[in-house]
């Protein structure tokens, strides 16, 4: 099991059962970043902290020694119930593939119960009027487009960055998020202010041969340091967050706009099943079949929800 160069790295494991179960989720589409994570965690439990044992005769007690492992070595609450989230699936699918019969119970599930994920309070500076500002004190077109995306989508800094040309339907009022968390995609919609900075845009960047939506000097996909340096002096130039703070609530960074759109759409009273769609935290095809979302209804709610920037 590899991977590509410059891809995110799948780990071996010495145990059939393991590589089987990663080798599934690869083929039902599951992105690299989650393959390396879910490799990675399974290797450091069986490799590395339990070389002696086999699947089948992981107990309660092995996940909750693993969990006082990780305690001790200083890993984050949120970061401990990931790494037990990882177990507890590989222990689910095992169960219910025959082949494994000897695998009878999922212990990690039993430890997870215990473990609550903490949240990060919402950043004092995460409102829609301060997003506003910081944008209108983005200089650069570009870099100014990228932040007007996450602000009106909500979407993830990779996933605005990874927006092909073929992603956009400025006709129907579309764009197509293809880096989904989960390795899925979602076509979400956006209003004429965004079609109107991304026409603006792409006026300015007529002669680019690269797929992106969004291109660096060089002609490649924009970086995600780019937008973070520039969200960042933004935010000190408007006065929103300034470059010398360092409390976590007082900062703005290019997620803080997911939060921002978040907290609006809630306020606005977006439907949670539509406002779920548009985040993209469910997959597609889940949200399809059991809430049925209609790409045009999804739009409509979604107009009548979001505000403008002022450009």
């Amino acid at each position: 099991m590899g991977a590509e160069p410059g891809s995110s790295i799948i780990y071996e494991n010495k145990h059939y059962e393991v590589n089987y179960f990663i080798t599934r989720k690869q083929a039902a589409g599951r992105s690299e970043r989650t393959l390396n994570s879910y490799s990675r965690v399974l290797r450091k439990f069986f490799h590395d902290q339990f070389p002696d044992l086999s699947p089948d005769e992981v107990e309660v007690k092995h996940v909750e020694d693993y969990l006082m492992a990780l305690t001790k070595r200083g890993v984050s609450q949120n970061s401990k119930k990931k790494y037990l989230e990882v177990l507890s699936s590989f222990y689910g699918y095992t169960m219910k593939r025959p082949q494994f019969e000897s695998i009878t119970s999922n212990p990690a599930a039993v430890v997870m119960e215990e473990i609550s994920r903490v949240r990060p309070d919402r950043p004092d500076c995460a409102t829609w009027e301060n997003a506003c500002k910081l944008i209108h004190a983005i200089p650069d077109p570009r870099d100014k487009t990228v932040a007007i995306i996450l602000a009106k989508t909500g979407a993830r800094l990779l996933e605005a960055l990874s927006i092909e040309e073929d992603d956009v339907d400025l006709e129907k009022g579309f764009i197509r998020l293809r880096e989904r968390k989960g390795g899925g995609q979602t076509v979400v919609p956006i209003d004429d202010e965004t079609i109107y900075a991304i026409k603006r845009y792409q006026f300015i960047n007529v002669d680019s041969d690269s797929p992106y939506l969004f291109t660096s000097n060089l002609g490649g996909r924009l970086s995600k340091e780019r937008i973070r340096r520039e969200v960042k002096a933004a935010a000190d130039r408007a006065g929103v967050a300034p470059k010398e703070e360092r409390r976590f609530e007082k900062k703005f960074t290019p997620h803080t706009f997911r939060t921002v759109f978040t907290t609006l759409m809630r306020k606005q009273g977006m439907k949670p099943y539509i406002l779920k769609y548009i985040r993209g935290d469910a997959k597609t095809e889940t949200m399809d079949i059991y809430t049925r979302i209609d790409r045009d209804d999804a739009k409509e709610e979604y107009l009548n929800c979001i505000k403008e920037i002022g450009l």
